[in-house]
């Protein structure tokens, strides 16, 4: 039933645990009684003060009457190796000395995943961005990527196409 939540290691476990009793319009008195956890621990577990071990995620499962075992341990653990990789992925970033940071006004550049993100950096720069700019988005992703990039810009979307296609023909892609 809540199996979908499986495959969302970007949501932190406690996020899916509130949904799911929302969803089943439980109170966290009401979960904790039926797992005897302590009403403070489920708090804690929603919140992120605390991780789900597999004893809690057992009780928590049964009372829910969720079919995988672990359920919410294992979302834990996808979670917890989803921040790591994110972690690891922000140490690679392009030349940020390069890039002003009006061009990134709506983001922290040091907390941006620039490999995950790399569609509406490209994107981004290629609309508002200079030369210079442009030059280092090229040289940090490739020329394959951001023409692929570019390319896949839906033809529907007007917004800032002629800076975008000026910025192509400069750069010859």
């Amino acid at each position: 039933m809540y199996e979908q939540y499986l495959s969302m290691p970007a949501v932190p476990a406690g996020t899916i645990l509130k949904r799911i009793l929302q969803k089943e319009n439980l109170s966290q008195k009401e979960i904790a009684g039926k797992t005897a956890i302590y009403p403070q621990r489920i708090n804690d577990l929603i919140n992120g003060k605390r991780k789900f071990t597999p004893e809690l995620s057992f009780r928590l499962s049964k009372a829910l009457g969720l079919s995988t075992l672990g359920f919410f341990y294992l979302i834990q653990t996808n979670h917890d190796i989803y921040c790591c990789e994110d972690e690891q992925e922000k140490k690679h970033t392009p030349d940020l000395t390069k890039l002003k940071r009006a061009l990134f006004w709506d983001s922290e550049m040091k907390k941006i995943n620039w490999k995950r993100s790399a569609y509406h950096i490209i994107k981004r720069v290629f609309e508002y961005g200079n030369e210079i700019e442009i030059d280092e988005i090229v040289k940090f992703y490739g020329r394959e990527k951001v023409t692929e990039s570019l390319n896949s810009i839906p033809p529907t979307d007007k917004w800032h196409l002629f800076n975008r296609n000026n910025n192509r023909k400069l750069f010859e892609l």
